[in-house]
């Protein structure tokens, strides 16, 4: 590696542990979460192979950026993964990381047979957009997305 070219970070499964940094991160994206809700929103992912939660470290150790992918099962298609979040630390952002991350998730869908992978962004990420487009990733619809909360229901958190 060149000097002055700062390492790549080390991609690794999410833990209970990092439910914190997690939630931290997911604010930076614009969910605001808490430690208990990250937790036990993650809770949920054990034992399913069908979704993946991976977090990237610095040479420090420290957690600078998370992804997570599930696979959608629909009638209409084929079983496809869609990236549910990547987000990576503000102060560490051009560094690869996301691509790492997002290179992590491929290999991930790859290793389990599924024929592509698919990322929603909202219409105000132009950054992102850039960002998916530069990593071979095709604009294939612009849709609108309608959401109801359901009285009774709490304890969940709806997108904006």
């Amino acid at each position: 590696m060149a000097a002055g070219t700062p390492a790549l970070p080390r991609i690794r499964p999410m833990r209970p542990e990092d439910a914190a940094e997690v939630a931290v991160l997911s604010g930076q994206l614009g969910y605001p979460a808490t430690t208990e809700a990250v937790a036990r929103r993650f809770a949920t992912f054990a034992g399913r192979a069908d979704l993946v939660a991976l977090v990237a470290e610095d040479a420090g150790g420290a957690l600078v950026g998370w992804i997570q992918a599930h696979a959608e099962t629909l009638l209409e298609s084929d079983p496809i993964p869609v990236i549910g979040g990547l987000v990576v630390r503000e102060s560490a952002r051009g560094r690869g990381i996301g691509r790492a991350l997002l290179e992590a998730v491929e290999a991930w869908a790859a290793a389990r047979g599924y024929p592509g992978l698919r990322v929603r962004s909202n219409v105000v990420r132009e950054r992102a957009h850039r960002f998916y487009e530069r990593a071979g990733y095709a604009r294939t619809k612009t849709q609108h997305n309608f959401t109801k909360p359901l009285a009774g229901a709490g304890g969940g958190h709806l997108d904006p």
